[in-house]
């Protein structure tokens, strides 16, 4: 029986302008995308500060910090019509988090309270030191729900996470739409 559904941030509930950045990257360089690839994995498991990283991001970029920073957040745009869902999900079951994401990532992206009107729990891997797809990620998350990793749905756009999150005992769905997701988790809480 499912208790707790545990959404992704980015890709999910924000679109990841990162990672658009490095697909155009990867297509001449691929070097230097797999580098910015590895600065964000140590940032997402807070061992690299998210100015350092953002620092050595817009090195490989060839640009400013300002200008990454600026074109990360003018990228990314919140899911609202997810958001409403899970908003309306809260009543019927337990909501979480779960973002690779720095140290103080989060609050970049989302106002003082904003968080609490959707989840129960928010986990950030740069705070606990694992990144998905490491088990004690889903592990953490699970905890701080206060249910077992069988009770849980993971959503997420990325496959290695889905499979991360199976591995664990969790139901997985691959997010490729706000319907196609509604769908297949009304599948699994019917």
């Amino acid at each position: 029986m499912v208790k707790a559904i545990i959404f992704d941030c980015f890709g999910v509930l924000i679109t990841d302008a990162l990672a658009g950045m490095v697909a155009e990257v990867r297509k001449l360089r691929p070097e230097v995308a797999d580098e910015i690839v590895a600065i964000v994995g140590l940032a997402s498991k807070g061992l690299v500060a998210r100015q350092e990283s953002s620092e050595k991001i817009a090195g490989l970029l060839g640009i400013s910090t300002p200008e990454y920073i600026d074109r990360v957040k003018n990228g990314e745009a919140k899911n609202q019509p997810l958001l409403d869902y899970i908003a309306e999900l809260r009543g019927k079951y337990k909501t979480g988090m779960l973002s690779n994401i720095s140290i103080g990532g989060l609050a970049a992206r989302f106002d003082v309270g904003e968080l609490d009107k959707y989840f129960d729990a928010v986990v950030a891997s740069g705070d606990i030191g694992y990144a998905k797809p490491e088990a004690q990620a889903y592990e953490i998350v699970a905890d701080r729900l206060s249910v077992r990793l069988d009770q849980c749905v993971f959503i997420d756009d990325r496959e290695d996470y889905c499979e991360g999150a199976k591995g664990v005992g969790m139901k997985a769905i691959l997010y490729e739409s706000f319907e196609q997701m509604e769908r297949e988790l009304d599948q699994l809480i019917r």
